[in-house]
């Protein structure tokens, strides 16, 4: 976990003195900086924080090249399908497993 925290703080260090050479890899950096913050909450948060990242990406691109921005914005929900039908089988199995420990302690 400590490394984990140290790289966030490096990347995100990196990241400023990348601010006055060149903003893309700076911006990269403080992206890369966040998705390892965001790991030690698990994989909904993860998954959360990539989805919201595909679609503002998706959206500020648009401006650029409307196909690479409809690409990012259609990942993003195809992220977010993921997402859900993973909290559903979570859900199911936790739920399965709770049934069936309680039909044992009868």
């Amino acid at each position: 976990m400590k490394l984990l925290a140290i790289t966030k703080y490096i990347l995100a260090v990196v990241g400023i003195v990348f601010l006055f050479i060149d903003w893309k890899i700076a911006v990269g950096l403080f992206l890369l900086a966040s998705i390892f913050h965001v790991i030690p909450l698990g994989p909904n948060p993860l998954l959360s924080v990539i989805t919201g990242y595909l679609i503002i990406g998706g959206l500020a691109y648009l401006f650029f090249d409307w196909r690479i921005g409809v690409a990012l914005i259609i990942a993003g929900f195809l992220v977010t399908k993921f997402r859900i039908w993973g909290n559903k089988k979570n859900y199911e199995y936790y739920h399965q497993k709770k049934e069936v420990s309680e039909k044992t302690e009868q």
